[in-house]
């Protein structure tokens, strides 16, 4: 298993910080909430990407187009989980509607 699953369980409307570098890349104050750091491999939710980093696309089985080409057959985990990154964590997070998450990657190191 590439990726290791820390699930956090703070208030959707807390802001995610970096676990190497510690800038926010989910914050609430900016207007544009997703503020990816170097470290930052993805934001998404089960719903579809709001970010996707072009080192993780090239990963991945089939690019952002394409999954929202087709969200209707989506499960995002299987996606997020089936890249063939080295070495990533993914952190899932309450989206703030019901049985909904969102997930941010980190590289490893």
């Amino acid at each position: 298993m590439p990726y290791q699953l820390i699930e956090l369980n703070t208030p959707a409307t807390e802001n995610l910080l970096c676990p190497h570098c510690q800038h926010a890349v989910i914050d609430w104050a900016e207007e544009q909430y997703i503020q990816p750091c170097e470290h930052t491999l993805f934001v998404a939710m089960d719903l579809g990407f709001e970010y996707a980093s072009d080192v993780f696309e090239q990963t991945m089985p089939r690019s952002v187009d394409e999954i929202h080409a087709h969200d209707d057959q989506l499960d995002m985990w299987q996606e997020l989980t089936s890249s063939r990154y080295p070495q990533y964590l993914i952190y899932k997070t309450d989206l703030g509607v019901q049985g909904l998450s969102r997930y941010v990657g980190f590289t490893a190191a």
